[in-house]
């Protein structure tokens, strides 16, 4: 009888352990897992700054060789459920507007023709806004910020789903041919489309 006591601080003591071994292990695991949430993200973070200097490098060059007077992306937002339409990459000639403030969490149904137009057209050569853009409040946005004419291509992602389109806009007579134009924003495409981090 008197080893009971003894007994059962024994086995109170190996459960005292096999409970500390436990949440050693469960803390070890979770610090595990935390570490490479870490690393991930800070992967990811690496790949979406890479690919955002290669997305405003490509803009650069259609500016250059178009002669454009700015050069942006609107993309629409939330991938999977898209219902509002942003601008976060752009890139201008100084002195001329900024659209990114304009259009920033601008919803679809507020410009649902021209919406459609963007996601239905791989590419527009628009030379005439009045006449070529139905959708009136589109038109007012264009117009305001001193859009006479404009190019636009379609981006997609690998499943042929529209992912943005590259706006190419000129306060004057565009000075290219729709071919060369084409040829350059395809190329710009390819190189961005693929590789266009999804608007936040």
């Amino acid at each position: 009888m008197e080893y009971i006591p003894a007994i059962i601080s024994a086995i109170g003591t190996i459960i005292a352990a096999w409970f500390a071994y436990n949440q050693y292990s469960k803390n070890k695991l979770t610090d595990l897992k935390i570490e490479r949430f870490r690393q991930e993200e800070t992967a990811k973070n690496t790949r979406r700054n890479y690919n955002s200097a290669v997305v405003f490098g490509e803009l650069w060059n259609v500016l250059y060789q178009l002669k454009a007077d700015r050069v942006y992306i609107v993309q629409p937002h939330p991938l999977g459920d898209a219902c509002m339409l942003s601008v976060f990459y752009e890139v201008k000639r100084k002195g001329v507007e900024g659209m990114r403030e304009r259009i920033h969490n601008l919803r679809m149904s507020e410009v649902a023709n021209f919406a459609s137009m963007l996601s239905k057209n791989l590419f527009l050569y628009i030379t005439d806004i009045d006449k070529q853009v139905d959708d009136k409040y589109a038109k007012a946005i264009l117009s305001s910020c001193g859009c006479e004419q404009a190019v636009i291509k379609r981006l997609n992602d690998n499943r042929y789903d529209w992912v943005g389109s590259i706006f190419c806009e000129f306060t004057r007579p565009i000075k290219s041919s729709e071919e060369e134009a084409h040829k350059i924003l395809h190329e710009a495409a390819m190189n961005i489309q693929f590789i266009l981090p999804e608007y936040k």
